[in-house]
């Protein structure tokens, strides 16, 4: 397979399709990423992530310009031209290799093969069925939907419309788009062995921006059933990555990564800095490690400060730093007295916004059961209550998912309310 700039003339980009339909804009962009026209170069990186891949969906074009951006990661264009981030540039091979990390999560690893292919080619339907829904696809420009990655027969777009009219067609085949789709993901999988060397090369960069990127998307690759020969080697370089990595925003990323692949990164436990402590200690592998779960716990008695440490937004984290140490210790916990101080910690500092991933999970470790009308809260139920009811940046009048977490727990999502029913309960010794 070619990659690089010379690959875009092998496509017939008109037959392929991406967020908004027709990719025929799609080759422009990909030549512009190495050209010298600063504006067309961001315009291109808007591209991909707007067009070529949004939001984890996958299309046609997404594959091969795929194999087009992996070549591109040995030019050194892409490292001396930056985009702006924030009030700092950054090289464009870390916009790059993010978008190839994105391109490998969208390959669905998780999948099991014979489930894709199931959904790709769809029992009692024909080549031909599926070849004249590719043509309707990519000659109704309007059917295409406002929003980036939805298709105009979507629910939630009948949920703002209203149900559709008594005899109304939808506008598309809803099993051969699928069909369509779950083919991308077999394309991915199978065009990842070559995007994977080029992503390793990038191990080596001078720039830790770079190498951190790269370290993120080779462990998604590595997930790719096939994509790796011998897991162990790709482990074992990781490894001595991270001994090698003089700051600690390198190791974590590598750690992160180790993680991710299965392995259990045990001897990083005892790294002097402690965010790479914490992120060894999330590795699944290590889940009947005490050490693990003390370090995750230690890192949560002052959850502001861990989100403080890294300094780089690994790929693994989705969000704070915190977030993935809760689930965590949620996850290894014998019972909610154990997380109690954490997530007294965790009271103390977080707001409504960040319900689902912190606060919110921990209400519902508090209350496995839905407390009822005649029950009595325990001791630890009650102090974290009372850290809830403590910080005035919990509550909302308009805010929404906080009542979910609220009800499923048997509570009111009022802070009068559970205000009344602390000085209304005396608790049990829990």
């Amino acid at each position: 397979m070619r990659t690089g700039s010379t690959a875009v003339a092998d496509i017939d980009w008109s037959g392929l399709f991406h967020a908004y339909g027709r990719a025929s804009d799609t080759p422009g962009h990909l030549l512009a990423l190495a050209g010298d026209d600063e504006e067309a170069r961001g315009a291109a990186v808007d591209h991909l992530w707007a067009a070529v891949i949004h939001q984890g969906t996958a299309w046609s074009a997404t594959p091969p310009a795929a194999l087009v951006v992996a070549g591109l990661l040995s030019d050194p264009r892409t490292h001396d031209a930056s985009l702006p981030s924030g009030s700092e540039p950054r090289p464009l091979r870390v916009d790059l290799l993010g978008f190839l990390g994105a391109v490998a999560e969208a390959a669905r690893p998780d999948i099991p093969e014979d489930e894709v292919r199931a959904a790709a080619f769809p029992a009692g339907r024909g080549e031909e069925e599926v070849a004249a829904a590719l043509r309707t696809m990519l000659a109704d420009d309007d059917a295409w939907g406002e929003d980036v990655g939805e298709y105009p027969d979507h629910e939630d777009e009948e949920d703002e419309e209203g149900e559709e009219e008594e005899g109304e067609e939808e506008v598309w085949d809803e099993e051969l788009t699928s069909a369509l789709l779950a083919r991308v993901v077999l394309d991915i999988r199978a065009v990842a062995p070559a995007l994977y060397e080029p992503v390793l090369s990038c191990l080596d960069d001078a720039d830790l921006r770079v190498r951190t990127a790269a370290v993120g998307t080779l462990a998604a690759l590595a997930l790719i059933p096939g994509v790796v020969d011998r897991p162990a080697e790709v482990v074992g370089r990781l490894e001595e990555a991270a001994r090698l990595a003089a700051g600690h925003d390198e190791r974590a990323v590598l750690v992160l990564a180790l993680g991710e692949l299965g392995a259990a990164p045990r001897e990083f436990l005892a790294d002097p800095h402690p965010a790479v402590r914490a992120c060894a200690a999330l590795a699944p592998a290590l889940d009947g490690d005490a050490a693990a779960a003390r370090e995750v716990l230690s890192a949560l008695a002052d959850p502001a400060a861990a989100d403080s440490w890294l300094s780089v937004r690994p790929r693994q984290l989705s969000g704070h730093l915190r977030f993935a140490l809760v689930a965590t210790a949620i996850r290894r916990a014998g019972s909610f007295e154990e997380l109690l101080p954490a997530a007294l910690g965790v009271a103390a500092m977080t707001t409504q916004w960040t319900v689902d991933s912190d606060w919110g999970p921990l209400l519902a470790a508090a209350f496995p059961e839905p407390l009822t009308a005649s029950g009595s809260l325990t001791g630890a139920q009650r102090s974290y209550l009372e850290a809830l009811v403590a910080n005035d940046d919990l509550w909302s009048e308009t805010a929404g998912n906080p009542l979910v977490w609220f009800k499923n727990a048997g509570l009111t999502y009022d802070r009068a309310a559970c205000r009344a029913l602390l000085a209304g309960s005396t608790g049990s010794a829990g």
